[in-house]
């Protein structure tokens, strides 16, 4: 039995093509997480400099400003970049904005969350010895911080979401 070398070297060809497609496909996996996860750090980093100001001012002196603006800029570029990491794994490129805003508030929720939990007891009571009104309000309770911190890293998650699965987004092409 003859077998056509044609066919033998067409299927080679095919067999060759796909394994080409699937490794260039997981570059692209890889590539994008990557390039997402810095995207995100550099805007949770700006974005949490700002909320971290904002927060900041509340206490009404040069000094809770500077510390609020270092603790957003550490903590945004952290939750940026895990919540980076996981809008890209879950949006991808075909996602859209939508998808990647609510991956961030949800998980951006839970990071606030944790990182409210870890706040210790000395820092909540020194902010209060401040007798400022609404601190009084945000640090009473272990629970008020962590709504507090939750809500925070929410709006950020929401924001570094919606832009990086904004910026990953490729529309399908229609045809017809």
């Amino acid at each position: 039995m003859t077998k056509n070398a044609l066919s033998i070297s067409k299927r080679n060809e095919r067999a060759w093509a796909q394994a080409q497609e699937i490794a260039h496909s997981k570059t692209v996996e890889v590539d994008l997480t990557r390039q997402s996860a810095m995207f995100g750090a550099i805007i949770g980093e700006v974005a949490g400099a700002l909320i971290g100001i904002a927060t900041g001012a509340l206490t009404m002196n040069l000094t809770g400003i500077l510390m609020g603006f270092t603790a957003g800029i550490l903590l945004g570029a952290l939750t940026g970049f895990i919540i980076a990491i996981i809008v890209a794994r879950l949006a991808g490129t075909s996602g859209g904005p939508s998808i990647g805003a609510f991956a961030g508030m949800g998980f951006g929720a839970l990071l606030g969350t944790a990182f409210g939990l870890l706040i210790p007891d000395s820092i909540r009571m020194s902010a209060g010895a401040l007798q400022i009104t609404l601190l009084n309000v945000i640090t009473a309770s272990r629970f008020e911080t962590v709504a507090f911190f939750a809500f925070l890293l929410c709006i950020l998650g929401c924001m570094v979401g919606v832009w990086v699965s904004g910026k990953n987004y490729r529309p399908e092409k229609k045809i017809g």
